[in-house]
C-alpha cells in the first residue's frame, strides 16, 4: 500500500485518510431553549410596539 501511496497526489491521500463526519442531531434541551428564546423575543418586540403605540409612557 505504501508503494501505491507514493504515486497518488497529496489531495487524494488526504481524502482517503480523513473520515466523513457523521451527522449528530442537537440535544432536545438545546432545541427547547431555542424555541423559548424565539418566543421571548417575539413577545418582547410585541410589548415594545404596544408601549410605543400607547404613547411611550
Amino acid at each position: 500500500m505504501d508503494e501505491n501511496r507514493e504515486n497518488l497526489p497529496e489531495n487524494e491521500i488526504l481524502e482517503e485518510e480523513t473520515p466523513k463526519p457523521v451527522y449528530v442531531p442537537r440535544p432536545r434541551w438545546q432545541i427547547v431553549l431555542a424555541w423559548i428564546g424565539v418566543a421571548f423575543m417575539i413577545v418582547s418586540v410585541l410589548l415594545y410596539y404596544w408601549h410605543i403605540a400607547n404613547g411611550g409612557m
